[in-house]
């Protein structure tokens, strides 16, 4: 699937400690469909990627010194600009990614699926976290202080 992964680095959904953005009134309800292409990821699995992921991080953004560039997107507009600014990446909809909030929680899912609902993966004041895929040159990440920074790798 996605960097060598095999069912046995995923968990039951029941089992993800940030179900509750996606199944819970007070939050999100996701339907069933694109419910099911949130794969979480084993605790084990989690760590590990988590730890990958920190060589892309400076100082609460994106370490300059790995990447070519770095565009940078306050979230203090409408939704429909953080929308139209993901989507001006021109990444494949389809394409698996891996977001990775710390060291327990983690998943698989697609572009298109963090795109429609990046607000309930990404909460202000709390959340920081990387987002990559395997087969390709760049990364995406959410500062708790509401800045999204999408990097192109060297």
């Amino acid at each position: 699937m996605l960097n060598g992964l095999t069912e046995q680095d995923f968990i039951p959904f029941n089992d993800f400690e940030l179900k509750w953005r996606f199944t819970e009134k007070r939050h999100n309800i996701i339907v069933q469909e694109d419910l099911s292409l949130l794969r979480p990821l084993s605790k084990t699995k989690t760590a590990k990627f988590n730890k990958y992921s920190q060589q892309y991080l400076g100082n609460a953004s994106l370490l300059s010194s790995a990447f070519n560039q770095i565009d940078t997107l306050k979230i203090r507009n409408s939704q429909e600009t953080v929308n139209t600014w993901l989507s001006e990446k021109n990444i494949n909809p389809e394409t698996n990614i891996i977001i990775s909030w710390d060291n327990s929680s983690g998943l698989v899912t697609q572009w298109q699926i963090f795109c429609k609902y990046w607000d309930d993966f990404c909460y202000p004041s709390s959340d920081d976290i990387l987002i990559w895929t395997a087969t390709e040159n760049w990364v995406l990440y959410y500062c708790h202080e509401e800045i999204f920074q999408f990097g192109i790798k060297k």
